[in-house]
């Protein structure tokens, strides 16, 4: 790599584009990062050298901003944070003058549903779901699941889009009709699944065109304000420890290889434990990486001192700017028993359970 890369990081004013930039800048001279968010008041918390108030991906000129930017700044390295934009970005990355490391446009454009019907086809562990194609076989639909509570959910979206733990057929029915009676989803957005109520794990893993790189796994044990939310999920957790589990290695990297021949990139995964312990996966993002990965990648280099390329989004970028897979790190990259705590207003702590304590930000 040059002295000085030159990075662009879409949505970097979003929690998980704030640590996607922190986790870069442990040698501030390394990077030049340009951030763009279509939040102007985001914008002001990446440490980046160029700020962009960008359109939403939804709009014709973001693409054309994005080229823009990559011509007149010679980026040589594009990274789209949120999975709206890296669909974007993926689908027309052969317009884009600059490396991305991204999966294939159809990978990372699954819904939920196709993703978890591809698992149930390849053996990977995962909850019993159903569509719902009309009001009228609904209760059918509900009964396949074989049980009273139902996790009631979108086909796409983040931070517990349209969720709800449902204990009978008519709470869960009145759940939907209330989001399609006020303009904010259609029938056909929901899906719902058996509810599962063991651990809350999350695996986030690198590879490069094939090649395993680098995995950790967590168990999520608290989020941010959940008063407020009716699912008790609000995205990002602010508490969680990092977890040493073989079979959360296994079934991960089976559910990727399963949903891509020749994974390229980050890939995501959320699963939770049913009433026997074992792990099924709800969801996979390709493409993205979790919105605390990138601070874990941060903790791996200034606090825990370990390998470069046990942060992760360090490790991704090399790769895609040096054109060759990294040395392979390995499944659980970090030490177990560590505790991240968050919350808004009240900065970061790496805890530990014999009561210590780092200052992370």
């Amino acid at each position: 790599m040059a002295s000085t890369s030159r990075v662009l990081v879409t949505g970097a004013g979003g929690i998980a584009g704030v640590n996607f930039v922190r986790s870069l800048r442990v040698d501030p001279k390394e990077f030049f990062i340009i951030g763009t968010d279509f939040n102007k008041y985001y914008l002001e918390f990446p440490d980046v050298d160029m700020k962009i108030n960008s359109p939403r991906h939804s709009d014709p000129s973001f693409l054309d901003l994005v080229k823009k930017t990559v011509m007149e700044n010679k980026i040589q390295f594009v990274h789209p944070q949120p999975s709206s934009e890296a669909e974007v970005i993926a689908a027309n990355r052969d317009s884009i003058t600059a490396v991305t490391l991204l999966p294939p446009t159809e990978v990372i454009s699954r819904d939920k549903l196709q993703t978890l019907q591809i698992l149930q086809a390849g053996g990977i562990p995962g909850p019993k779901t159903h569509s719902i194609d009309s009001m009228e076989n609904f209760d059918t639909a509900y009964e396949t699941i074989g049980s009273d509570r139902v996790w009631v959910r979108s086909k796409k979206g983040a931070g517990g889009n349209l969720s709800l733990s449902c204990g009978n057929v008519d709470e869960a029915k009145k759940w939907i009709q209330l989001w399609i009676s006020n303009g904010r989803a259609k029938l056909d957005d929901f899906i719902f699944h058996e509810y599962l109520p063991g651990r809350n794990l999350a695996w986030d893993s690198l590879w490069y065109e094939g090649k395993f790189i680098s995995a950790f796994a967590r168990e999520r044990l608290d989020y941010p304000l959940k008063h407020v939310a009716p699912s008790k999920i609000t995205g990002t957790p602010s508490v969680s420890r990092i977890i040493i589990d073989e079979n959360v290695s296994k079934i991960g990297k089976g559910a990727i290889r399963a949903l891509d021949p020749k994974p390229h990139g980050s890939y995501a995964l959320d699963l939770k434990e049913d009433a026997e312990g074992v792990p099924k996966v709800t969801e996979v993002d390709a493409g993205k990486f979790h919105s605390t990965t990138p601070l874990w990648g941060y903790i791996s280099t200034k606090i825990l001192h370990q390998d470069p390329l046990k942060n992760i989004p360090y490790s991704y970028l090399r790769a895609g700017l040096d054109g060759t897979a990294p040395e392979s790190q390995g499944d659980d990259i970090y030490p177990a028993g560590m505790y991240l705590l968050r919350n808004i207003d009240s900065g970061v702590w790496l805890w530990y359970e014999d009561g210590s304590k780092v200052r992370v930000v």
